[in-house]
């Protein structure tokens, strides 16, 4: 597994305030750190007591929030209290954008959701050893799999409550490794210990590609962390591109998830040769042409398709699909209209953003696939 440093200079700095691995009397507690290339993408701090895990979490998305967390569970695993409380900026002095609890009354159990001033009510029921689901948050996962291995051994999934109520399933691979996998976005893998503490995490087999690493409670500066992000979101994580070109009287258009390079190695690291790419983020790439074009002698009739493609060292393979509309975990083969040859080229410049491009050539056009500082291209003609 790859450990990736901060990549900022000044985060260093922020960190390093404390960095004793002692174990503190009482609760146990501890920090991760998460990261996405050299961005720090959220730092949570927790605590774990006797029956109880309270959390506390700086997340940097399109903007960067705060938010404070307590769970409460039995030894048979049902849950007996929860709460979350979401803050603009980097503490809890912020603005409270939302909150979440677990009531019971007369009416029964129910989750209660406050935002924007309007109060949401929804009945609870959940599996026994559901934790809540927070996009980009692990510690849930890590009070999950410590009741688990409390009950005997882990399981083969972690069950969520918040949202749809998604199943995580787990598959063990070894020497404290185990495969994490998302509904959606694919795997991640889990180094745990004996009593199912996360020590670190390879986003990488996942559409997200972040890294999480353990560190002691005080060896990631709360306050200072929280100063210097407050103001400094990351933006989308993966926002979504046009395809929008007219070649010869042929118009192309499509979409797709622009991922960000964010100091990575791209081909060959984080997305492995010879492997299956879903070629962008998030939902498949979209790609349609209002008349016949060739690629390498193959025709391929006027419509709308998707597009993957498997990167090699030295060129690979594009993909394009029939299938149009999926998540961009979903492929079948079966559904292929035709795989065609890329080519490969080196370029001049470092493409911070995914992009695909159509453009113009001397003996028709080209579909180009450009990050970092690679091109894969296909060469087309127009019938």
């Amino acid at each position: 597994m790859t450990r990736r440093t901060l990549g900022l200079s000044a985060t260093i700095a922020l960190v390093a305030s404390g960095c004793s691995d002692a174990h503190v009397s009482g609760p146990e507690r501890a920090a991760y750190l998460t990261l996405m290339g050299q961005d720090t993408l959220a730092v949570e701090w927790i605590e774990f007591g006797e029956g109880y895990v309270d959390a506390q979490a700086l997340l940097r998305g399109t903007r960067t929030t705060f938010g404070e967390y307590h769970l409460e569970m039995s030894d048979a695993g049902e849950l007996m209290a929860y709460s979350a409380r979401t803050y603009a900026g980097g503490s809890n002095a912020g603005e409270l954008l939302r909150s979440e609890t677990l009531v019971s009354d007369g009416a029964g159990r129910a989750m209660v959701t406050t935002q924007g001033g309007e109060e949401q009510r929804r009945d609870f029921d959940a599996p026994t050893g559901s934790v809540p689901f927070v996009d980009i948050l692990h510690w849930p996962f890590e009070a999950a799999l410590r009741w688990q291995v409390r009950q005997g051994s882990i399981g083969d999934a972690v069950s969520t409550f918040s949202g749809r109520g998604m199943s995580f399933a787990l598959t063990q691979n070894g020497s404290g490794s185990w495969g994490l996998r998302h509904p959606s976005r694919g795997v991640s893998t889990v180094q745990l210990d004996e009593e199912g503490r996360i020590l670190a995490l390879d986003g990488t087999g996942s559409t997200r590609a972040y890294d999480l690493t353990r560190h002691a409670w005080d060896e990631l500066d709360m306050a200072a962390m929280g100063t210097a992000f407050a103001d400094r979101p990351l933006g989308d994580l993966s926002g979504r591109g046009l395809i929008r070109a007219e070649i010869a009287g042929i118009a192309f258009a499509g979409d797709y998830g622009a991922p960000q390079k964010r100091g990575r190695t791209i081909f060959g690291e984080l997305l492995t040769y010879g492997v299956w790419w879903r070629t962008g983020a998030n939902n498949a790439t979209q790609f349609s042409f209002d008349g016949d074009i060739t690629i390498d002698g193959v025709v391929i009739p006027a419509g709308d398709y998707s597009l993957t493609s498997i990167p090699d060292a030295d060129g690979g393979t594009l993909i394009i699909s029939r299938r149009t509309g999926q998540g961009g975990q979903s492929y079948d083969e079966a559904e292929d209209q035709a795989r065609v040859r890329l080519r490969r080229d080196a370029l001049d410049e470092t493409v911070e953003v995914f992009e695909i491009r159509v453009v113009a050539a001397d003996d028709g056009g080209r579909i180009e696939l450009r990050w970092d500082d690679v091109v894969y291209w296909v060469p087309f003609t127009v019938n």
